[in-house]
């Protein structure tokens, strides 16, 4: 029968713990995009929008494996979502390269509003991916979301960013570099497949609480109202 459901609630409620945390404890990243979202009360209405939907069709499915596989589903299509902002980002893209990366995805939208709304999008997507890895991995408690998905998104950073310098012909060995996409799109596939179809396994929560340990340099965040 497998355990029961998590009900919507308990699942958003994790969440803004999780963002809380992460602006506290986490990583220099993680601070910075979950600040983000708590100092400015529009960014955070956006995201708990967002993120409401999110939740709403995992506390659909009756039991709790269902709502795993969905968890996972969410997880894979928030890591392709930052992709983009994650790429013009570390290949430090400026000018007429950032303008090329940005009409591909965009079109014909003005560059600024793409740009504004490709960063907007970056941040709560990676709020809501930053939990749903705590809900998979403290709530659901299922290992799938440490190591496995963490290299599942390690695979798909590799894979866009190998995409986009064809596409915009970033590097000089751009068309060798083509004959390799499709043996990383294959990869990413397989890996998607073999994490949805992964048994349960138990999470590493030492390591989960060891990275939410307070620094003492930290303080504690109010939710906007």
């Amino acid at each position: 029968m497998g355990a029961p459901a998590i009900d919507h609630a308990r699942l958003m409620r994790a969440s803004g713990d999780c963002i809380e945390a992460a602006a506290r404890f986490g990583t220099a990243q993680q601070q910075l995009v979950a600040r983000r979202l708590i100092e400015d009360a529009g960014a955070w209405q956006a995201w708990e929008r967002e993120h409401d939907g999110l939740m709403r069709k995992v506390a659909s499915s009756a039991r709790e494996t269902g709502q795993i596989r969905v968890l996972k589903s969410t997880s894979f299509a928030l890591i392709e979502r930052m992709s983009l902002f994650e790429y013009m980002t570390n290949r430090r893209l400026r000018g007429g390269a950032r303008r090329r990366a940005l009409a591909q995805f965009h079109g014909s939208r003005a560059y600024t509003d793409a740009l504004l709304a490709e960063h907007g999008n970056f941040v709560r997507s990676a709020c809501s991916h930053l939990c749903s890895h705590h809900i998979g991995t403290v709530v659901m408690l299922d290992g799938a979301f440490q190591e496995p998905m963490a290299r599942y998104q390690d695979l798909f950073r590799e894979y866009f960013h190998a995409f986009c310098d064809v596409s915009l012909g970033e590097r000089a060995d751009a068309e060798s570099l083509r004959a390799l996409l499709p043996y990383l799109k294959h990869q990413v596939a397989e890996l998607r497949r073999a994490i949805l179809a992964m048994p349960r396994t138990l999470p590493d929560l030492v390591h989960e609480a060891v990275i939410r340990r307070p620094t003492g340099d930290t303080v504690r965040m109010p939710r906007p109202r």
